[in-house]
């Protein structure tokens, strides 16, 4: 390993040291693999040099091979076409929920929050693939419900990333909602796995109890000192409700940030199609209905109708054909 310029930084090395950007809302993690959007991140930031490792310690260099996926059309026409990108989103899926697990089970028993490597997570695996339109399609498929709490976590940071990008966000806000997504339920190390995995519903003692993952996780992300304050705020008011009636504080409209409230909207439309222990996942279309009818006035109107605008493709479907469906 070595110190080098900036200029002398190229695709594959990996970082050293851990790096910040200007506004403190974008953190490099040690063990980052450097990929072209990342060599342009060192340019915005105007950083002189790093240490870095010139050799990847990776089998095969990733952003290589989703820079590659990511030029190749999926046509929703092609049934052979999605089927062979969808197994391809379904071993990159895998593969990270296999470690997202470790990253629980560590924050469960030891209380270590391992930064780096969630940071590398997300700059190499989960970012690059929000240009890929299987993935999103990807999130649509049944999955065991014991590893929902894992899946979950990644669905709701490719979920939370892309309603970033449909809403027109830039590079850093995209990031830190992409974080905010798979750390947003962090706190539920902190609950017994009993409860979690219980085959029915909570009751409403359980629930309080359950209801404090949010302030959780906080707390176990706050105290590494690194997370920026905007992903924070996403992860403690991601239960927060635009009518004032969520938690942990009962805050409502403004008072709630907007990668919160998008957060919020990825995390909900998740849960409802995903299969849970208690429960069979519901159509998307079922989900949308719920968001809409159900939780009138919970959720922020302009995400929800971003999301709905972009389930109603995976169809090939109108989405003002969806709002009148439910409007039936």
């Amino acid at each position: 390993m070595s110190y080098l310029h900036r200029s002398e930084i190229k695709l594959g090395m990996t970082l050293n040291q851990v790096l910040v950007s200007p506004d403190g809302n974008m953190v490099l993690g040690q063990g980052t693999v450097m990929n072209e959007y990342l060599l342009s991140c060192l340019r915005d930031w105007n950083v002189k040099g790093a240490d870095v490792i010139q050799q990847a310690e990776v089998e095969f260099n990733l952003a290589e091979i989703e820079r590659m996926i990511s030029d190749i059309v999926v046509s929703l026409t092609d049934n052979a076409s999605i089927e062979t990108h969808l197994q391809s989103a379904a071993q990159v899926h895998s593969e990270i929920e296999t470690e997202l697990k470790g990253i629980f089970l560590r924050a469960r028993y030891q209380g270590i929050i391992p930064l780096d490597t969630i940071i590398s997570l997300v700059n190499m695996r989960i970012y690059p693939s929000l240009s890929r339109k299987d993935s999103f399609i990807q999130l649509h498929t049944d999955g065991a419900a014991e590893d929902y709490l894992y899946r979950h976590a990644l669905d709701v940071a490719f979920l939370s990333g892309y309603l970033g990008r449909w809403l027109g966000y830039g590079d850093s806000e995209i990031w830190n909602l992409t974080l905010a997504g798979l750390l947003h339920d962090i706190g539920k190390t902190r609950i017994k796995f009993e409860m979690l995995s219980k085959p029915d519903k909570l009751n409403l003692e359980e629930f309080n109890i359950a209801k404090f993952h949010a302030n959780y996780g906080y707390q176990l992300l706050a105290q590494t000192g690194i997370v920026p304050n905007v992903v924070l705020d996403a992860v403690i008011q991601h239960h927060e409700r635009m009518d004032g009636s969520g938690y942990p504080y009962g805050r409502s409209g403004t008072e709630i940030s907007m990668l919160a409230r998008i957060v919020a909207v990825a995390d909900v439309y998740d849960a409802l199609i995903s299969n849970r222990y208690y429960r069979k996942g519901v159509s998307p279309r079922e989900a949308i209905k719920i968001m809409m009818f159900q939780m009138e006035g919970q959720l922020d109107t302009h995400v929800l109708a971003c999301l709905i605008e972009y389930v109603g493709k995976l169809d090939g479907t109108n989405a003002l054909l969806i709002f009148h469906d439910l409007a039936m």
